[in-house]
């Protein structure tokens, strides 16, 4: 569903809620009761069926998001965090602003493995932690000719991507000490739920 249909939703929802609450009032002021009790079901009935539809809209944003398409690939920024004991101080690591930069001055990595040896190798491990996002794969620059494939301290190749490539929508999760993490609408990290 497009991002429009699921404001439309979002409106539906809030208005159904709002009927509830503006009959719970008036069952209570005219002294009602429970007569006329269907429509308080049905408004009940369609609360509930808006919510299911809510959530598996986002179940299925979600797995389009997870799909690649043959002309993307996954990429790994490594992110440092002096502060990384706090995991409230990744929050503002992780939001859209600053995606445009992890393209330009973030070391990159291709291979998932090699961004975790990485890591392991660190002496404090919570201060260390990772976004996986989806690119083009045209969005990787090749190594200029005459010139070393650039390398992380444990030896392994970094790569290039086009500057601004990196794309908030498009980021799959954020990985702080073997757990993954996705952002959720309120803009929060949330422990990602295993499929």
């Amino acid at each position: 569903m497009s991002n429009s249909e699921k404001e439309l939703k979002d409106q539906i929802q809030k208005l159904v809620l709002d009927s509830i609450q503006l009959d719970k009032e008036l069952r209570e002021k005219y002294q009602i009761g429970d007569k006329f009790r269907f429509i308080h079901d049905r408004l009940d009935a369609l609360r509930v069926r808006i919510e299911e539809d809510l959530k598996e809209m986002a179940q299925e944003i979600e797995k389009k998001i997870s799909r690649l398409a043959e002309d993307e690939t996954t990429v790994y920024v490594y992110l440092f965090n002096a502060q990384g004991l706090a995991f409230p101080t990744w929050q503002k690591m992780v939001n859209p602003s600053v995606f445009y930069e992890y393209s330009v001055n973030r070391p990159l990595y291709a291979d998932k493995t090699q961004i975790e040896s990485f890591i392991r190798s660190r002496s404090n491990k919570a201060q260390h932690g990772y976004i996986s996002v989806v690119i083009k794969k045209s969005d990787i620059l090749p190594v200029p000719e005459g010139t070393e494939q650039p390398k992380d301290p444990v030896g392994s190749p970094l790569i290039k991507i086009r500057e601004g490539s990196l794309k908030f929508n498009r980021m799959l999760s954020f990985t702080y000490q073997g757990s993954d993490y996705v952002v959720n609408e309120a803009g929060q990290l949330v422990k990602k739920q295993s499929e």
